[in-house]
């Protein structure tokens, strides 16, 4: 059984397919929208993500290269109506590991979906890194294996926002998000964030996968899920 998403805006098209591969055994979760979609994979794994590239609120072509950042391990099958050379090859160079075009017999879609999602599960057991989760209950932060470290009020409101971010955050932004004024000294941005390094490192020894951008503020490396 694999754990599919399906990032499609024609919802009656998506419900098909999802009560197809659910018939075969498959666990399926679909989003109408990218941010739907965010939303959905920060609260549970995914072997493979079936992505729509025209969405609403963004372009597929967007979207594949943050996914390949923060899930490496999750497979990436497009499903589109655009058929240009041009659009598959920009797709497939952009990170997805397969490009399919509309219309397309069920069986064959769940078949490429299965191949895939044993790929990246054979994958994923042998290179994926340390998964990290973000309690909210509890306010704590916890990397699998490792125990949970408590956060402060302002930490926690830092790594949710930054989990739920598919982009980077500007400092000011941030500022504002902590309860404080954008026009208040960054650097207390940035220190904030030095002592949350340092605590993490502390407590268990791995790094936070929380970085700096120049001029563009911070995001994380790696997924967060929040639980």
């Amino acid at each position: 059984m694999a754990s599919i998403v399906i990032v499609e805006d024609n919802l009656s098209y998506a419900e098909d397919v999802a009560d197809y591969l659910a018939e075969n055994g498959h666990e399926v979760r679909v989003s109408g929208t990218a941010e739907s979609m965010w939303t959905t994979l920060s609260q549970g794994h995914a072997d493979v993500i079936l992505l729509d590239l025209g969405l609403p609120d963004d372009s597929g072509f967007n979207i594949i290269p943050r996914l390949r950042e923060l899930y490496p391990y999750t497979g990436v099958l497009v499903l589109t109506a655009r058929v240009m050379l041009d659009s598959r090859i920009l797709g497939l160079h952009l990170g997805a590991d397969n490009y399919l075009t509309k219309p397309i017999k069920f069986p064959e879609l769940a078949a490429h979906i299965e191949a895939l999602s044993r790929r990246v599960r054979t994958r994923a057991k042998d290179e994926e890194p340390p998964a990290w989760s973000l309690h909210k209950s509890e306010r704590q932060l916890q990397m699998a294996g490792q125990d949970a470290i408590d956060l402060t009020e302002k930490e926690f409101k830092l790594l949710h926002m930054l989990a739920l971010s598919t982009q980077p955050i500007p400092r000011d932004s941030l500022m504002i998000g902590l309860g404080g004024d954008q026009y208040e000294d960054t650097k207390k941005m940035d220190m904030l964030v030095y002592r949350l390094r340092k605590k993490v490192k502390a407590a268990i020894g791995a790094e936070l996968p929380l970085r700096s951008a120049y001029g563009e503020g911070y995001s994380l490396s790696v997924a967060i899920n929040l639980t």
